[in-house]
């Protein structure tokens, strides 16, 4: 009776209609983001290059870590052209962020490493940057009209669509790859960047502090070009950046940004270079990590979504956590025991699962900590710090599993979540910080 009543209110938090366009904007963001990460680390593994290598060039993803720098003027200026045809200011950033993307990724198609890996790379970098415009652009339809209860399931409706978007490209990129080749493969999903402009058409216009035209600064005030971009980055993003610094527990804040999920940024970098490594082929891991893995990422976003709603984020964020980090165990077992397809998949499916939790729980905690009034300019400097995280441990991957050899680098991800739990138990013992939809007064 309690596992029916469990399910029937997991179902009824997901089955609201404010939800919708939420997982349409997931899926959106979600295709883009393996192609410059994951897959073209399989297209450069199997053109040949060395683990620490490949990990290295994660460093050419730096625009979208940096995207901060130009989120104020997403947040306070029209796109030209576009804004207007579109009626709207994220609208016509979030098109135009679509387009670059499509561009970019349609370069990285007729480019490759055999004749010009440097061309690659920096389609590569362009396709970064356009991602960060994107996610600027996008993030305040994301949390826009949510009320504070609903934090949790907004994180994993968005995740869901998010993680299907993932899905989507990263499978069949790698299907194409493998029957066809890689060019024809990132050329498909330069096609599918194009279409997913059709949800961006369909969102509303989110409400946006910077968006009030009567205090707009233009040239039509004959304010000097110096004083507009320093006034914008003064009221968009160092006043944005004060306001976050007024809560007791800033430092804290940045410290769980940076630490939470270097574990899983480590794994996620070399998962499938170590899958290559112990036999396994391009077409094993399209099945297993890229199909039947994402079903269980789905599952776990979902669910993790609901259960911080009934716990709160502190506490979903300690329990994903600590799961996770127990569930990597399992590919030291996996490392030991070479090519078993029955151990992959069940290696798989409980770091994917816990993964999804984690990510959703994560997300939560970065909305939480925000000031709805400078959304988009916010999580685009708190992401920062998460992605100057995310960068490093990226490019240091590879020179970490080589060193340790992958049986001692596995034992090493789950001391990395120490600190970050430590910091989470002494969060816990704030009660105001105990609900999500607590953090709401920052």
């Amino acid at each position: 009776m309690k596992f029916k009543s469990f399910v029937t209110d997991l179902i009824d938090s997901y089955f609201q209609k404010e939800l919708g366009p939420k997982f349409l904007l997931g899926f959106t963001c979600g295709i883009p983001f393996l192609l410059r990460l994951a897959v073209l680390d399989l297209w450069l593994k199997d053109f040949g290059l060395s683990n620490t290598a490949i990990g290295l060039m994660t460093l050419i993803q730096a625009p979208y870590i940096f995207k901060f720098l130009w989120a104020p003027f997403i947040e306070r200026f029209d796109f030209p052209v576009l804004s207007k045809i579109l009626r709207g200011r994220k609208r016509g950033w979030a098109v135009a962020s679509q387009l670059l993307l499509f561009l970019g990724i349609l370069g990285m198609a007729t480019s490759s490493p055999e004749s010009s890996l440097e061309r690659l790379l920096f389609f590569a970098s362009f396709v970064a940057f356009a991602d960060g415009c994107q996610d600027v652009s996008i993030y305040a339809c994301q949390w826009d009209r949510v009320s504070p209860k609903m934090h949790g399931p907004t994180a994993g409706i968005f995740t869901f669509g998010y993680r299907l978007g993932l899905f989507f490209s990263k499978s069949i990129t790698l299907y194409l790859a493998h029957y066809l080749n890689w060019n024809y493969a990132y050329g498909m999903m330069a096609f599918s960047v194009f279409l997913c402009t059709i949800f961006i058409l369909r969102m509303p216009e989110p409400l946006s502090s910077c968006d009030d035209t009567s205090d707009q600064i233009t040239t039509k005030n004959r304010i000097s070009c110096f004083r507009i971009i320093s006034d914008t980055i003064s009221r968009c993003l160092v006043k944005p950046f004060k306001e976050f610094l007024k809560d007791k527990h800033w430092k804290q804040f940045i410290a769980i940004l940076i630490l939470y999920r270097v574990g899983d940024i480590l794994f996620q970098k070399m998962s499938k270079l170590f899958f290559i490594d112990i036999g396994f082929s391009i077409l094993d891991i399209a099945n297993v990590v890229q199909v039947f893995g994402s079903v269980a990422t789905l599952i776990g976003g979902l669910i993790g979504g609901y259960l911080i709603k009934k716990f709160g984020v502190i506490r979903a964020m300690i329990s994903f956590s600590v799961i996770h980090g127990c569930c990597c165990l399992c590919y030291i077992v996996l490392a030991n025991v070479g090519n078993d397809l029955p151990m992959l998949y069940l290696s798989v499916f409980v770091e994917h699962s816990t993964s999804g939790a984690v990510t959703t729980a994560f997300l939560t905690f970065i909305y939480s900590i925000i000031n709805k009034q400078y959304a988009s300019t916010q999580y685009a400097l708190l992401w920062s710090f998460f992605g100057i995280s995310n960068m490093i441990c990226r490019s240091i991957s590879g020179i970490v599993a080589d060193w340790l050899g992958w049986t001692n680098f596995f034992m090493l991800l789950p001391l990395t979540l120490v600190p970050s739990l430590m910091i989470l138990f002494s969060l816990k013992k704030d009660v105001r910080l105990e609900k999500a939809e607590c953090f709401d007064h920052i």
